[in-house]
């Protein structure tokens, strides 16, 4: 019974492993990022402006040296392509289609990011207007599309993705349970693909002896990221983003390192907090790059965060009882196997973020 229990628990530790493996091939440096485009509209008369940000390292073929940097001349040969398969996936209508979409201007901006100005004019007044994306048929499931609209004096948001494709604003649509139920629904994507950020918890997981001591280290940790969230997101205290990716990786490292060198973890909910700071500094670049009006800022942190915990939740409720199996089964190589695994990701990805950022 205990060798079925070991090999159960195993197979769903080697998932989690081979999914995190796997991963850093294709991670961007700095792993809580999401792959994400942007669409902010201004609603005036029969005009509608949008603006259109994309991570121009999502095209295929458009960094054509692979430095994760794109060149004058790469945008230069690339755009008109770009452009098109843009287009083709991504469109507005109010009672049917525009009669004229003009191309403003374009730019590159921070060696990768497409800043793209369009304006669409329509036969009538824009009361309604409807978004449709396919973009994640374009740049891979995992996409998400965030739409601000700005109409009748008030700032909705949407968030698009591979499940949901469309979205109709209207002076009355973006109620606040709503904008909850999108924030929420992105905190869990965040925290999902935040393979770093698993990997941190998964480093505690494995070095947690009971379950009063795995809710502490938790709880330590929920309440020190909220705090620098919220902190950051209404920039109250802001730290540059390559500097916190770098620490998160950098916590990762010890927390490996105090597992292999420490037979027990006393008070690891301390020092847990103190990591949890950093954390929510990660956290908090989704929000910011959003630039939310302050009158949508609570309840979209509070939905976010409330999304993250989620998310860490039902990572902590799936990985601990196979730890707890595989501990009580007698396998006394758990802990510094782990351990040196996610020593080595963290050590990857501390590598590309301090040095390649």
């Amino acid at each position: 019974m205990c060798d079925h229990v070991q090999i159960m628990s195993a197979r769903r530790l080697g998932l989690l492993f081979a999914v995190l493996s796997l991963k850093v091939v294709s991670l961007n440096l700095f792993a809580h990022d999401l792959y994400r485009s942007e669409s902010k509209l201004v609603i005036q008369g029969r005009v509608v402006k949008d603006t259109l940000t994309f991570n121009l390292l999502d095209f295929p073929g458009v960094d054509q040296n692979a430095d994760k940097s794109i060149s004058q001349k790469e945008f230069e040969q690339a755009f008109d392509r770009v452009y098109a398969q843009i287009m083709a996936h991504y469109a507005l209508s109010s009672n049917g289609p525009p009669v004229r979409m003009t191309r403003e201007k374009y730019k590159l901006f921070d060696d990768h990011v497409l800043l793209l100005d369009l304006e669409f004019t329509f036969p009538q007044q824009v009361l309604a207007l409807e978004l449709t994306s396919t973009l994640p048929d374009l740049l891979g499931a995992g996409h998400v599309h965030l739409v601000s609209v700005a109409l009748g004096g008030r700032l909705q948001q949407q968030i698009l993705d591979g499940r949901n494709g469309r979205a109709f604003f209207t002076e009355t649509s973006g109620r606040w349970w709503q904008t909850m139920g999108r924030f929420i629904w992105l905190g869990i994507q965040h925290i999902a693909t935040g393979y770093d950020h698993l990997a941190f918890l998964l480093g505690l997981l494995i070095a947690t002896a009971s379950l009063r001591s795995l809710v502490k280290v938790i709880t330590s940790f929920t309440v020190a990221h909220s705090i620098t969230l919220a902190l950051a997101t209404f920039g109250v205290v802001v730290l540059p983003s390559r500097f916190t990716e770098s620490m998160i990786a950098a916590s990762i490292i010890y927390v490996a390192v105090e597992n292999l060198l420490r037979k027990s973890t006393i008070d690891r909910w301390k020092l847990t907090f103190l990591f949890g700071l950093v954390h929510g500094f990660g956290f908090s670049n989704v929000l910011r790059e959003m630039q939310l009006p302050r009158a949508d800022l609570a309840l979209s942190l509070f939905s976010f965060n409330a999304g993250v915990e989620i998310g860490q939740i039902v990572f902590v409720v799936l990985l601990f009882p196979a730890i707890e199996d595989l501990i009580k089964s007698g396998w006394t190589k758990l802990r510094p196997a782990v351990s040196i695994a996610i020593g080595l990701l963290a050590a990857y990805w501390f590598i590309q973020r301090a040095f390649f950022g």
